[in-house]
């Protein structure tokens, strides 16, 4: 496999990492560390590839495996990037190469396998590690993930017309989902137990809307995996079919139907067309086939849907055996043990009806045998249910919405006895039919049942009818105050007021167990209520019970950013809506409630503590000027104090990341801590990102308001030279935003800032420059303006060569003009601070990357500084530009 060259810094890394890991390639930390490298660490992982292949005959299973897979995750298109429907939407409309567009396309949708640790096996099985790793999954949780969900839509298949080009990405998506399979195969995904494309891939094919069912979609939809990239190679087949089916039935043939049961079913679906398959051979593979797949349409439905749409082509041998097979029934074997042997007649009996009347609803006649045995089931079960063609396939996901039918049994049951009722049809898990219609009932009846409830003793049975009360009985509109709410939701004001102060004398029993309905309650009712003492008195009141619910009830392999606004501690936290408008020195939280709900807060403990924080952490600048001594206390202070082992406590960090920039005191405060997380391996790249945004700004500010930054120059270099790419790369887009979003202040204000910033923090060492950061870094100067070639004499030195796709990657091209005409580059100087930042960015190597409108942009250099034409750089470009 041809690596890429590597510098001296990189062979000493190269170096370092041999002597490091030599000797304990049996080391699940090396392993996880391994896993954990990115694209900029090539030095390591060559050193690695190149010691497991030294040392291969001495790593013992599962480890040998296990580094494999290590070495073909580190071949998976780059997960964070997004941007592919984007790219290939721009390239099919600029005219892009049709390499490119097909290489684009598929890495979007490629299979690819994904790692995480053992800890995600020991969290869903429950298991401890075992001291002798036997297994892949003792080592390492290895699964096929895939990127974007990308559609024939997104590519506009439908206007796509040129057969060569289709007939290369069907054979190209081929290729990629095969590659998939194998990978499936080698990490145990896929073997003669277990296959998991049978679910992740409900249809093979894009279904029609006509077949989705109500409240419904595309089955696939939320699917990643297999499902994307064999939907879309079997849509672009099938439009070359519509073009060219002789090329088709070429693509078909190249399926290794012996092999792999997806691959089976994504025959059958083509088979379907009589132009690509046969009768003949449609109905050997339909009596070849395997029990399993031929019984299962919930599994196989492609074959079951094959078997009916093309039963009239068969010859009348074929259609005899395969009804007699059908006829036969369902081998015992394959009937699900949790069917009781006195049923497993009857369960035959069902599937053979539905597959013979699958066949008749697809216009297929049958033998006067099989009707005889169709009208005799009839006789004996009814009539059943009504069979479709794709009767029993996977529905995927469906959301149900509209009016539902009130029992109106409810109307006359007497008073004493309706709390039983209702809450006799409240499920104790889940959400059913029976569940909504108590809670419609219970929602559109509220002062009835509220009268009720404030008679009723503390039990279950009223713990059940507040759960559903909470939910069910909110305002329409959530977002109004009481002031501009619709006469319909200041009605409901009087009830909600009711219902707070019964909240108040609930029992111990109805709080514990409606905690998170009357916690919903308060949250929908918030702006309406955040004036009434009721309100606060019923939030006083269900706060310590939300806290020990939280903490009982803490699912911590859930990132804290879920738990935080899920658990009932968040959903109170939400409740207060109306803190008030603070100014520094006022002590605006000293008056009112504030002061108990600051110190009921505080008093938290375990998970709730950590929610709270979590929820608070991302205003802190607001707690801090509404209240310092508390602020620094609960959330200054477990800041500074998170360590690198307490996974919780540094999550707080993505919090204060994803919020608004905090005052400079609050940054003066945490500027150690806080460069400590943004350079910390324990941290996910996007919170260290946002923290190095935090940092830029701050310097920027300070810069902007003329007083010293609150995070010192020096520790923000230290943020970008330890960092790593993605650190580097969030810098600059906090540059960027400053110069395009920026204030009131002239672009000229602006660009000295960033440009100010720029030498002072930025690491002068060549030996950081990326191909990531690169890329960052060519954006930067198209935002500066008409400083375009000051910024461009900024960022060269520090530019690398990077697979720049597009002139769009350089940010120059005007996106409001249909001419894509390059508005930045308008004088001589600019013209040539252009050529010298696309010499240094597009590569020389026989594999660079050509960026599509290079040309372009080569004639546009050329009119405005013609003496640039004679550049040896330019001519350079210019051979690229026509490879």
């Amino acid at each position: 496999m041809r690596r890429p060259r590597i510098s001296d810094t990189g062979n000493r890394v190269r170096q370092s990492t041999w002597a490091f890991a030599d000797g304990r390639l049996e080391d699940l930390a090396v392993l996880e560390w391994a896993a954990s490298l990115s694209t900029n660490h090539e030095a390591e992982r060559s050193s690695l590839r190149d010691l497991f292949d030294h040392r291969v005959k001495d790593v013992a299973e599962p480890y040998a495996l296990a580094w494999r897979c290590v070495f073909e995750y580190w071949q998976r298109p780059d997960a964070d990037n997004n941007d592919e429907k984007y790219l290939i939407k721009r390239e099919l409309k600029q005219g892009g190469t049709q390499r490119e567009i097909i290489q684009l396309i598929v890495e979007a949708i490629r299979p690819s396998l994904k790692i995480e640790t053992s800890k995600r096996y020991h969290a869903l099985s429950g298991e401890k590690p075992p001291e002798k790793p036997t297994l892949l999954r003792h080592l390492i949780w290895a699964s096929i993930s895939s990127g974007d969900h990308l559609t024939s839509n997104d590519i506009g298949l439908e206007r796509i017309s040129d057969r060569n080009f289709l007939f290369e990405l069907a054979v190209a998506l081929n290729a990629a989902l095969l590659s998939g399979l194998n990978v499936g195969r080698m990490i145990g995904s896929i073997s003669e137990s277990m296959d998991i494309t049978n679910w992740q891939v409900q249809r093979v094919y894009y279904v029609p809307p006509a077949q989705y069912v109500v409240g419904g979609g595309e089955p696939d939809r939320h699917r990643d995996g297999f499902a994307p990239v064999t939907k879309l190679m079997f849509a672009v087949m099938e439009k070359l079919a519509s073009i060219d089916a002789a090329a088709a039935r070429r693509i078909v043939s190249s399926w290794d139907t012996s092999e792999w049961r997806l691959y089976r079913r994504l025959w059958a679906a083509a088979a379907r067309n009589p132009d690509l398959t046969s009768a003949d051979d449609v109905s050997t593979f339909l009596e070849t086939v395997e029990d399993v797949e031929f019984w299962r349409p919930g599994t196989f439905p492609e074959i079951a849907e094959v078997r009916a749409v093309r039963w009239g082509d068969f010859s009348a041998a074929s259609a005899a055996r395969l009804e007699q097979r059908l006829l036969k029934g369902e081998p015992l074997k394959l009937i699900p043990k949790s069917v009781d042997k006195a049923d497993r007649v009857g369960f035959r009996r069902h599937r053979i009806r539905i597959e013979l009347q699958r066949i008749q609803a697809a216009g297929g006649q049958l033998s006067k045998k099989a009707i005889d045995w169709l009208d005799k089931a009839t006789q004996q079960e009814g009539e059943g249910p009504e069979v479709t063609l794709t009767f029993g396939f996977s529905e995927g996901v469906r959301i149900l919405r509209g009016e539902r039918s009130i029992q109106p049994s409810f109307d006359a049951v007497p008073s004493p006895k309706l709390l039983d009722e209702l809450a006799g049809m409240i499920g104790d898990g889940g959400w059913d039919d029976r569940t909504q219609q108590a809670s419609d009932y219970i929602a559109q009846h509220p002062s009835d049942i509220l009268a009720l409830l404030e008679k009723a003793p503390d039990s279950v049975v009223s713990a059940k009818v507040w759960q559903a009360f909470g939910y069910g009985f909110r305002p329409s509109d959530l977002d109004r105050g009481p002031d501009t709410a619709s006469s319909e939701d200041q009605a409901k004001i009087p009830i909600a007021v009711r219902a707070c102060q019964a909240i108040v004398n609930l029992g111990p029993v109805v709080l514990k167990r409606a905690i998170d309905g009357l916690a919903s309650f308060t949250n929908g009712w918030d702006k309406l209520l955040q004036r009434r003492d009721e309100f606060i008195a019923a939030w006083l009141t269900l706060w310590p019970i939300a806290v020990t619910a939280t903490n009982e009830n803490a699912d911590v392999s859930q990132p804290l950013a879920d738990r935080a606004y899920a658990s009932p501690v968040g959903q109170l936290l939400f409740a207060l809506s109306g803190w008030p408008t603070v100014r520094a020195g006022k002590q605006a939280l000293a008056a009112g409630p504030w002061p108990q709900i600051l110190s009921a807060i505080a008093e938290a403990t375990g998970e709730a503590r950590l929610d709270a924080q979590f929820f608070l952490t991302r205003d802190i600048g607001y707690f801090y000027t509404a209240d310092p001594a508390w602020t620094r206390m609960n959330l200054v202070e477990p800041l500074k104090m998170a360590e690198p082992d307490d996974e919780g406590a540094l999550e707080l960090w993505g919090a204060f990341g994803s919020g608004g920039l905090p005052g400079p005191e609050v940054l003066t405060e945490l500027a150690e801590p806080l460069v400590a997380a943004a350079i910390s391996s324990e941290l996910p790249a996007q919170v260290r990102g946002e923290l190095t945004q935090q940092v830029i700004l701050s310097v920027l500010m300070s810069a902007r308001d003329q007083q010293q930054p609150p995070i010192s120059i020096n520790l923000a270099q230290q943020v970008l030279r330890m960092g790593g790419d993605t650190v580097r790369r969030e810098a600059i887009r906090a540059m960027h935003e400053f110069l395009e979003n920026g204030d009131d202040a002239e672009i000229a204000t602006r660009f000295d800032l960033v440009a100010s910033t720029f030498r002072d923090v930025w690491p002068k060492e060549l030996t950081l420059s990326s191909r990531q950061v690169s890329e960052g870094l060519v954006e930067l100067p198209a935002a500066a303006g008409p400083y375009y070639a000051e910024a461009a004499e900024l960022v060269l030195p520090y530019l690398t060569p990077f697979d720049c796709w597009s002139m769009f990657d350089y940010g120059v091209l005007d996106s409001n003009s249909m001419d894509d005409k390059y508005a930045v580059i308008d004088d001589r100087t600019k013209a040539a601070a252009f050529l010298a930042i696309l010499d240094k960015t597009v590569g020389s190597e026989g594999d660079a990357i050509v960026p599509n409108g290079l040309e372009g942009a080569l004639l546009h250099i050329a009119k405005v500084a013609p003496r640039l034409e004679k550049d040896i750089r330019f001519q350079r470009l210019l051979t690229l530009s026509r490879r």
